[in-house]
This record gives structure tokens, C-alpha cells and sequence, in this order.
């Protein structure tokens, strides 16, 4: 199961179907005061801004403010801030940020903020899957309805040696806004995000459940010590391409013999098993 797959699973609609609409969560309260640091020496080597596209990762929905994935988050740049974690360059009316941590200090984070003027961004690190690519979690919320975010995965380190990830965000961003980034889960941490229960290091490292029947799958789990949730996988009606996902199924709807589309953990000795609903099954409604 790859990354685009495990995003997409918690996702009830596809991307176009997002289009307008608002997250039901809003950016934290952020500080009356920052304290201002000056950057640690810049210890990662610039390089030419590339002229190739880039792909995007996956986004979440945004509260009020415009979400961009791929190609345009580099071009002419000028750097205006760099530090052990991250550094800042300036590119037309956005600022672009390339982190070369990790689970960088939320506090240095602010302080580079400040350094630029961008007092009322907040990066929040959420918990995921240390199997999953640093930073390969994204969301953006913002009460300006002129913002804007731009992601991007592995071609940051054309820009910035080492670099992990990168986005931009509009530089005359006003009121508060904040960019949610993934972070490797500490030991026994709940995930934010799925993982594929059957990675390395994860509950069911190396076993295969993709395929089986939901009740061979939910004895297997067992098994492991572990308990079942399940998930129905819906495909869109009229012929579309895609998937509706419904989640937290009652077991009393799941037919021992559907298939199992994939396993997925949240590293709460949970398993939740999706599975594909057979050609004769009614979905519920909106589905």
C-alpha cells in the first residue's frame, strides 16, 4: 500500500469534491508574544533553483484558503532566513520553506516565523508512522480567504541539501493560519494517520491480509492479539472512478466472505480492516 493510498483512505470524497469546502477545525490560539532568536549559522548548501515541475504529496481540506499541490512552488528565489531546521527564501509574493529536520523544535520554528514577519503562522507536528517519509503529512488551515499553500515532497533537496519536505505560503498572509507537518510517532504514540499494518516494524510486520476473506483476515488478527475494527469501501456510483470510504462498520454488516482491500493500523492495537463490499450489497445513504 503506498502513501497516495493510505492519505486517500481518509478521505470520504475525492480532491474535486473538496473544492469549497471548510475543515471543521480551526488553527490553535497563537502566542501574544514570540521570542525572538537569532538563527543558528546555516549549515546546509543552497542549490540552483530547479527548473523542472515537482509532484505534490497529499493536502487536507482547508478552512478558508487555497491549497496547491505540484509543480511552482520553486522558481526565483532569494533566502532570507537559515537555521538548523529550516530555511526561508522569498519567491515573488510567497515565502517557501525547506525543512532538513525531521521533528524540528516548534520553538525555533516560531522564531524563523518571526524572523519573516509571519507572526501569525503556526506549524503543528503531527504523530505518524516513523515507516512513513518525514513530512509527508500536510494540511493548511487559514481565516484569510486569500491564502494560499503550496506542497511539495522530494525535490526539495535540488533546492536545499538534505532538505525533507517544503511548502510556501502566501507572504502577506493576514490573521492566524496554521500547516500541519508529520512527525515519526515516539514509542507507543497514536498515530494521526493510518499506517499499512503490514510494514516493517508495525503490528502485522510482514503479513498479507490484502485478499483474503474478512473473516480469515479478522482470525488472523486475532491471532496477533490484536482487535478487528472494519471500514467498507464503496465505489462511487454512476461509473465514476474512486472510492468512498465508511468507517467504524459494525461487524454485523461485514460478510465473513468479502474480500479485504488492505489493513491498516493507528498503533493503538487496533487493526481496521477495509474491506470491498460484494456486487449484490446495499451502500447506506450518501454512499
Amino acid at each position: 500500500m503506498n502513501n497516495d493510498q493510505i492519505f486517500r483512505s481518509r478521505a470520504r470524497v475525492l480532491d474535486e469534491d473538496l473544492a469549497g469546502r471548510a475543515s471543521a477545525a480551526g488553527a490553535d490560539a497563537l502566542l501574544a508574544q514570540i521570542v525572538s532568536l537569532e538563527p543558528a549559522p546555516p549549515r546546509r548548501r543552497l542549490m540552483p533553483a530547479p527548473r523542472r515541475a515537482l509532484l505534490g504529496l497529499a493536502v487536507a481540506a482547508a478552512l478558508a484558503g487555497a491549497i496547491v499541490v505540484g509543480p511552482s512552488l520553486f522558481g526565483t528565489s532569494e533566502q532570507v532566513y537559515a537555521g538548523q531546521a529550516v530555511t526561508i527564501d522569498r519567491v515573488g509574493d510567497e515565502y517557501a520553506f525547506y525543512f532538513t529536520e525531521g521533528d524540528p523544535d516548534p520553538a525555533e520554528l516560531k522564531a524563523a516565523f518571526h524572523k519573516v514577519g509571519l507572526d501569525n503562522l503556526t506549524v503543528t507536528l503531527i504523530p505518524v508512522s516513523p515507516r512513513q517519509p518525514p513530512g509527508s503529512v500536510f494540511g493548511f488551515e487559514a481565516s484569510d480567504p486569500g491564502a494560499k499553500a503550496t506542497f511539495s515532497g522530494d525535490g526539495c533537496p535540488e533546492r536545499v541539501e538534505d532538505c525533507l519536505t517544503a511548502f510556501s505560503v502566501t507572504a502577506d498572509l493576514e490573521g492566524p493560519a496554521e500547516v500541519r507537518l508529520g512527525r515519526p510517532a515516539k514509542p507507543g504514540e497514536k498515530y494521526a494517520y493510518p499506517a499499512d499494518a503490514g510494514w516493517p516494524g508495525e503490528a502485522l510486520a510482514g503479513v498479507k491480509l490484502q485478499g483474503r476473506s474478512a473473516a480469515e483476515a479478522a482470525r488472523v488478527v486475532r491471532e496477533h492479539h490484536l482487535k478487528v475494527s472494519y471500514g467498507l469501501d464503496w465505489p462511487l456510483r454512476n461509473g465514476g472512478k474512486g472510492t468512498r470510504f465508511e468507517e467504524d462498520v459494525p461487524v454485523s454488516r461485514i460478510d465473513p466472505g468479502w474480500q479485504v482491500a488492505t489493513a491498516e493500523t493507528y498503533n493503538d492495537g487496533v487493526i481496521v480492516l477495509h474491506v470491498v463490499p460484494g456486487p449484490a450489497a446495499t451502500p447506506p445513504p450518501g454512499f
